[in-house]
């Protein structure tokens, strides 16, 4: 507390003076101080709402949803002279055909079996009691058998043990009492000193690197059929398998590398770490080929660094795509002009994502209706060749961008350097020239979300198998995922596809190896086409699209 002003004041003027100047220090601290405080409760402020926004984002991650949808609402002049996109009005749209219409509780469709599976009658006969004698011997009694309903079994896998036999010729010499022998040579072993065939290795491949099934529980599961396989020797073999196909995934790899726009992005994996007891961080790297080399390529990498990322990416020439991680960067910036960046629009609009779902926020609303637009565009160009997508971008997509850059322009004059627009803002504004590289190239995508997607299956594996045990085990791991994910891309049944690979590898000269690539071998086999997955992904990409032209329509309608 300060000291008050005497109530009786001394006669002299100096004295006076004196008292004045001593208050006038005291209020000039006191003010000083009150700056002080107000700095420190505007800090501790910005921290809480920091705090807010941080912990807004882990329960989302944790208990919201995951899809990223947005729906504008008061942002501004969405369709406007920024704007110039033409709706497709709902009237247009074709009619969702039976196969797109999604099964409900409410009216459900008549589930079509395949003609393909294997069919068996089962004859249900007359309880010959039950019927009357005069029906029995009636002259115009008829017999026959209607169908009464169609059930579907499923038979538990079967082992099956098969013994090999080499004929054997003999021919005896009664001069020499010797004997000729001329005996057929059966086919060796796919691997050396194993007992197992091409079908159960193919199976066990597929479980755990398309079904992610750890090995453990698939012990289980062929225990259930008698047979006692241990998780170790499941290991040993898909180990010598990755060497026996390792010429075929380099192959995939080289053809990969050939692209004109290369999507490249990773996720980290537990490794144990040798006699500690503990995990480290590992990554897997998924390369996502373009629409000429339609292929998925993993890598291992034991750290995530800078020469891991240099070897993963190579002497590789043309348009990467990724998000803004620094060795990324690095590496383009050394190539010269030989790697020509690319930004994903989908990681910069979730960098505005988050405020619009903490509240209304008029700044990044209107940012995120201008990425909507964009990618409504997208949704329209999906069908058309390369340089009709150019084209489309030019006339509708370019003005747009134009808008967007000059928004950055005047945030980046306004917003304060802590403000929860400004991490967007400079993602953004920063790689402002690789996130308009999309405009210069119909063949560019908008985003890298086909690598994200590509990836999931080491996300959803590692959920199961927890970790990898070692070095050799991740570079298992990318063989095998380049694999059985390059065949997911195109609908592949992933069993039959490494049945037919390992019965054939050994033999494939190099220039066989190319009719083993998953794109050229499901054009010889289309029976192993996953015909209800490729159709279920058809149909909800219509639905999308109906959704997103209704919404078009009903903003310019507005």
């Amino acid at each position: 507390m300060s000291r008050s002003i005497p109530l009786e004041l001394p006669d002299a003027v100096a004295a006076c003076h004196n008292i004045i100047r001593r208050q006038a220090a005291r209020i000039e601290q006191l003010e000083t101080q009150v700056e002080q405080l107000q700095t420190v409760i505007a800090q501790q402020q910005a921290l809480i709402e920091q705090l807010n926004r941080d912990m807004a984002v882990l329960k989302r991650q944790l208990f919201g949803q995951r899809r990223e949808r947005f729906v504008a609402e008061d942002a501004g002049p969405v369709a406007g002279a920024n704007s110039v996109i033409p709706a497709t009005l709902e009237a247009d749209l074709p009619e969702p055909s039976l196969d797109e219409k999604r099964r409900t509780s409410k009216g459900r469709q008549k589930r079509l079996l395949d003609a393909t599976l294997p069919r068996e009658k089962v004859l249900h006969r007359l309880d010959e009691a039950r019927v009357p004698a005069e029906l029995l011997s009636h002259p115009r009694a008829r017999r026959f058998f209607r169908l009464a309903r169609e059930e579907v079994e499923l038979q538990r896998a079967q082992v099956r043990i098969l013994e090999h036999y080499e004929e054997v010729l003999v021919v005896d010499d009664a001069v020499t009492a010797f004997c000729r022998m001329i005996a057929a040579t059966a086919p060796a072993p796919l691997i050396e000193r194993c007992y197992a065939g091409p079908a159960l290795l193919a199976y066990l491949v597929a479980s755990r690197f398309a079904d992610h099934l750890p090995y453990y529980r698939e012990e289980d599961i062929l225990a259930r059929s008698r047979y006692a396989l241990h998780r170790a020797t499941q290991w040993r073999w898909m180990r010598a398998l990755a060497i026996i196909v390792g010429p075929l995934v380099e192959f995939v790899r080289q053809r990969t590398m050939q692209s004109a726009v290369l999507g490249i992005d990773e996720t980290p994996c537990a490794q144990l770490c040798p006699g500690l007891g503990r995990t480290r961080s590992a990554y897997l790297y998924a390369k996502y080929g373009d629409a000429a080399h339609p292929y998925v390529c993993f890598d291992f990498a034991a750290h995530k660094d800078e020469p891991n990322v240099r070897r993963i990416v190579g002497s590789y020439q043309g348009f990467l795509q990724s998000d803004a991680y620094i060795c990324y960067e690095l590496i383009v910036q050394a190539s010269g002009q030989a790697i020509i960046p690319v930004g994903c629009w989908a990681h910069a609009r979730r960098k505005f994502e988050a405020l619009v779902n903490d509240g209304p926020h008029p700044q990044a609303s209107w940012i995120m209706s201008q990425i909507q637009q964009l990618y409504d565009i997208e949704d329209r160009a999906r069908t058309l060749t390369d340089s009709e997508r150019h084209a489309l971008r030019q006339a509708e997509s370019r003005p747009l961008v134009s808008a967007i850059r000059i928004w950055l322009e005047e945030r980046d004059q306004q917003e304060l350097p802590r403000s929860p627009l400004r991490v967007g803002v400079n993602y953004l504004h920063k790689r402002w020239e690789a996130f308009e590289r999309f405009l210069e190239n119909g063949a560019i995508p908008i985003d890298n979300n086909r690598t994200e997607a590509a990836i999931k299956g080491p996300v959803m594996g590692k959920k199961a198998w927890l970790f990898l045990g070692n070095d050799n085990a991740g570079e298992t791991a990318a063989i095998f995922y380049t694999l059985t994910m390059s065949c997911k891309r195109h609908c592949i049944d992933v069993q039959a596809y490494l049945l037919d690979v390992f019965r054939r590898i050994k033999q494939a000269s190099p220039a066989e190896l190319e009719s083993l690539l998953p794109d050229r071998w499901i054009k010889e086999h289309p029976e192993a086409r996953m015909r209800q997955r490729l159709q279920e992904s058809h149909a909800a990409a219509a639905r999308k699209r109906r959704r997103r032209a209704r919404r078009r329509a009903a903003l310019l309608s507005g």
